[in-house]
């Protein structure tokens, strides 16, 4: 469920995306895994798209995520909260960081991204 900046291609200038996010197979919950958490992070679109006012490719350069240690115990139908920040973006380049929550604030991960947009 989207919260915070514009979608993609929307011409919005928020330095930051971010909302709610979880799986959908409501009748089997199962323990979140690190499968799970990097599933849930990548589903996000670049934060750089919603600049955009019109569709153009785009790839990640380079991408890392951490798993915070401990994982709290969650399941895979618990709403997560998710919010990534553009640092900086130039010349079709674009540095953003992220970071997933558990709905108890507690962190999950961290991830740190380069994008190319060729448009």
């Amino acid at each position: 469920r989207w919260a915070l900046g514009g979608m993609p291609f929307s011409n919005t200038p928020s330095p930051a995306i971010g909302g709610h996010v979880r799986f959908r197979d409501e009748a089997h919950a199962s323990p979140m895994s690190e499968a799970h958490i990097l599933a849930l992070v990548d589903t996000w679109p670049p934060a750089v798209l919603p600049h955009l006012n019109k569709p153009a490719p785009g790839s990640s350069l380079t991408w890392t995520i951490e798993f915070v240690q401990p994982q709290p115990l969650l399941d895979t139908l618990q709403w997560c909260s998710y919010r990534a920040v553009i640092e900086h973006a130039r010349d079709g380049y674009g540095h953003t960081a992220a970071a997933l929550w558990s709905p108890d604030g507690e962190l999950i991960a961290i991830s740190r991204q380069t994008v190319t947009v060729f448009g």
